[in-house]
């Protein structure tokens, strides 16, 4: 029997390690090539530090305490767009810099409190020269700036992936108990999916489970070993969820398949329905209520798909509805969509404000609240 020498080992060794880096090199090509951004390699979170965790009432919520983990992303306009990490709050959202300023219940009589609702547009932090900034803080620093004799608060109540049905929910049992002078609800386009998903119900049961109902797969795909290859991280995150809940989490509550030939209107009809009602909640505490439209614009690289064209043409009608009810129930309206002019320079994307359209934004509301 012929003895294999260390040489030939070495030599097998290598040949293996020549064939994985082809294979890695052929995989981060041919990704940047079919969706003209790079890959990013996702580390795994362990359990016990997931920042989102099931809800019974709705399907995910933050949890208090916990430290969101950092995430890069490529933007068409905005190249390695950081998603700083923040502390969630006593009220499992993330508000202030740092994101973990606690919201005071009973609100002290002598503080002028504004709450911003919504979804990730409301929700997302920009970092910029090493600190956070969100709308909801710019709008905070104006109005302290234009009223500096009173005593003033603004609180970020959005979290990203939230549909209006969401929203309610989160109303009703527990941002109408911080006793809000005024309310910002700047929401849309998270609840198109559920309109074209086929056998349609209001509650949107049809097109979300419950995070709680497949949070074993986290458990399952974080027993898989973090190894520093892209194709086997993009390979083991096809199988099963990504063990870093940030990324996988909107994959993993979806329920059935869009229809890009549904009729949508019933689907409006629930969203009109879900807008009035957040409202007529706030107002039974005499809390005054400030709509704004959604902006969704088509950068060039978009124009041509048509599943983005199809949700262009539904927020717009989104846009139409908040319009009606601002002027049906006579609640100050911020057109955010004719407001922020559509450039590259107000977006990192086809919705996502970058500093200066949150700024624009900010500003647009400030001049809505009169203390």
């Amino acid at each position: 029997m012929e003895l294999v020498s260390l040489s030939d080992y070495i030599f097998l060794i290598l040949k293996i390690l020549l064939v994985i880096g082809l294979i890695e090199v052929i995989f981060l090509i041919s990704y940047r090539v079919k969706n003209g951004v790079p890959y990013f390699f996702v580390k795994k979170i362990p359990i016990k530090k997931f920042h989102i965790i099931p809800h019974p009432y709705i399907p995910f919520i933050y949890k208090t305490g916990i430290v969101t983990p950092e995430k890069r992303k490529d933007f068409p306009n905005y190249r390695n767009y950081l998603f700083p990490s923040v502390k969630i709050n006593n009220l499992q959202f993330v508000n202030g810099e740092n994101g973990d300023r606690d919201v005071v219940v009973p609100k002290p009589q002598d503080l002028i409190r504004v709450n911003c609702l919504g979804a990730s547009v409301t929700s997302n932090y920009v970092r910029e020269k090493n600190k956070n900034f969100s709308y909801p803080m710019e709008l905070e620093r104006i109005l302290k700036s234009k009223y500096q004799n009173k005593k003033i608060e603004v609180n970020n109540c959005a979290q990203g992936g939230y549909n209006s049905a969401d929203i309610l929910v989160r109303t009703a049992l527990s941002i109408l108990d911080t006793q809000p002078d005024y309310v910002t609800i700047h929401h849309g386009f998270n609840d198109v999916r559920s309109y074209l998903t086929d056998d349609f119900k209001s509650d949107y049961s049809h097109s979300r489970n419950n995070l709680g109902d497949n949070f074993w797969k986290f458990y399952f795909s974080s027993l898989l070993p973090d190894i520093p290859l892209n194709f086997y991280n993009y390979l083991k995150n096809k199988i099963l969820p990504s063990p870093n809940i940030r990324h996988a989490l909107l994959d993993v509550i979806a329920k059935g398949k869009e229809n890009i030939n549904a009729d949508y209107e019933t689907g409006l009809k629930t969203y009109e329905r879900n807008i009035k009602s957040i409202i007529n909640l706030f107002k039974s505490t005499n809390t005054k209520v400030i709509l704004c439209t959604y902006t969704y614009h088509l950068f060039d690289d978009l124009k041509n798909d048509k599943i983005q064209n199809l949700y262009s043409e539904i927020v717009k009608k989104e846009n139409e509805i908040i319009r009606k009810i601002a002027t049906e129930l006579k609640i100050d309206l911020v057109d955010a969509d004719k407001i922020v002019e559509k450039t590259k320079e107000n977006f990192v994307d086809s919705m996502h404000y970058s500093k200066s359209g949150m700024t624009i934004l900010a500003k647009a509301i400030s001049q809505k609240i009169n203390l």
